[in-house]
């Protein structure tokens, strides 16, 4: 396992890139270099046994050694003079292919019948190495003094061993050169891999303390490059999980309490029935009417839990219909009368523009009515909430305002929250729970919206509720 692990590490993946990238096109560039030396070598070897070929050729032409038998005796000895101290092989041959001059006299007076003699037979120039790999042929034909006619053909026989032998020691040389680049990449990939994965490492080292539940980790790294982004990043996320479980534990602790105030209110009331005897119909009724009322309570907070969680699912869905805005915040407005009567609270209503949108008439009706009833709650008698339905090319405004008790700068951040509560005593008078602005909060980011809230300490509060007209889920 540790062996397979080590083959797809990072750093060896990086080795092998480096490898790939500097090794690869420098084994390249050394079979290019090795191929163009050979075949330079070579043909300048073959240019040169061509322009020795034509000089010995022209000698043997003006001489007639290959016509006049009389001079052919003198052959070996003034055409040996012109190829002296030359390190190839001289055969002249005739128009019969018999060998009439072998500079090494192992073919005197034999045949001759190769591929090129043929061809310089016929009149053509030609050289070929040989199957052995190491002897190179060059043929070139011997006409007459006027270039009509071909009286025969002249081979000149070389040895290409020593080209092959510079070749071997110059890939010889590439190699190690190749094996020094590999060395020296190996190093340099080492200590490049030791800076990179550095900071890598921290990173890990601190997702692993995460993943263990240690959410306090940060990672310690400065500069401006991409590891630094990221470990800048991580730390913001870090802060956002750990605000997240802070709110959870918050969210668990709040709900506790809230359950557990109606329980203990109820376990009060029954154990005082059970404790006393004869108790009286009248007490009776008024302590289990009490305790209807924290069960009614309870079954509120749960209500609204139920609710928060359901719109908490990414995936819930949204029952799309055509809402007259307008008219969705009349009806708000009349089924909430009853409750502003009490304390003599005016509802006003102004449509600056006639709104109709898709969404989902529930959820948002829910959404307003829960803000409409706050400001209902935390307005004092005499004074009013207001409502107003505006709208802009690509969204539609629900401005809700009151002249209420208002909310501390300090406090506008957190409203949104579960069970927050700006006046915890006068909430519990007024029967909420905590939830609904949570609820209201989170019906309108379904409907891909904001809410935005500004207020002052005894001057009254002011929600907007921005939604697209045109909703994309």
């Amino acid at each position: 396992m540790d062996k397979v692990r080590k083959v797809y590490s990072l750093r060896f993946r990086l080795f092998a890139i480096f490898l790939a990238v500097s090794f690869l096109p420098l084994g390249f560039f050394s079979m290019t270099v090795a191929v163009f030396i050979r075949d330079y070598y070579l043909s300048d070897r073959e240019g040169e046994l061509r322009r020795r070929a034509h000089v010995i050729e022209g000698a043997i032409r003006q001489g007639n050694f290959l016509t006049d038998s009389e001079r052919a005796p003198l052959f070996a000895e003034e055409i040996g003079s012109i190829y002296a101290g030359d390190d190839f092989r001289v055969l002249a041959i005739d128009s019969r292919a018999i060998v009439v001059h072998d500079s090494n006299f192992i073919e005197n007076g034999a045949t001759f019948l190769s591929p090129e003699v043929l061809e310089a037979l016929s009149g053509s120039t030609v050289s070929s190495i040989q199957d052995d790999g190491v002897t190179m042929y060059t043929a070139v034909p011997i006409f007459d003094s006027e270039y009509n006619v071909v009286n025969g053909a002249l081979l000149l026989v070389s040895s290409i061993v020593d080209i092959y032998e510079l070749l071997g020691s110059i890939q010889q040389m590439l190699m190690l050169l190749l094996l020094a680049t590999a060395i020296i990449i190996l190093v340099v990939v080492f200590f490049i891999s030791e800076i990179i994965l550095s900071p890598l490492k921290k990173i890990m080292r601190v997702v692993t303390l995460m993943s263990e539940g240690h959410l306090n980790q940060r990672i310690g790294l400065s500069g401006r490059d991409e590891f630094a982004q990221l470990a800048t990043a991580f730390n913001r996320m870090n802060d956002e999980l750990e605000q997240v479980e802070k709110t959870r534990e918050e969210f668990v602790s709040n709900v506790s309490h809230e359950l557990k105030t109606p329980l203990s209110a109820m376990k009060v009331l029954s154990e005082s029935l059970l404790l006393q005897d004869g108790v009286a119909e009248e007490i009776y009724k008024d302590f289990l009417k009490d305790i209807s009322s924290e069960i009614d309570r309870m079954d509120m907070i749960v209500n609204d839990l139920l609710t928060l969680v359901k719109f908490d699912q990414r995936d819930m869905p949204l029952m799309l219909t055509q809402i007259d805005l307008n008219q969705l915040t009349e009806d708000i407005l009349r089924r909430l009368y009853p409750l502003a009567e009490v304390k003599n609270i005016e509802l006003l209503h102004e449509d600056v523009r006639k709104v109709a949108i898709a969404g989902d008439e529930m959820k948002l009706g829910l959404a307003l009515s829960n803000l409409v009833e706050n400001g209902i709650k935390y307005t004092s008698e005499g004074g009013n909430v207001k409502v107003t339905v505006d709208a802009d090319h690509q969204n539609t405004f629900i401005t809700i305002s009151d002249t209420g008790i208002g909310i501390a700068e300090d406090e506008l951040g957190k409203i949104f929250t579960r069970f927050y509560r700006v006046d915890k005593t006068r909430d519990r008078d007024t029967g909420g729970t905590g939830l609904g602005l949570a609820i209201s909060y989170s019906a309108v980011r379904l409907h891909n919206g904001s809410i935005r809230v500004s207020s002052k300490e005894g001057a009254g509060s002011t929600f907007v509720v921005r939604i697209p007209l045109q909703l994309n889920v």
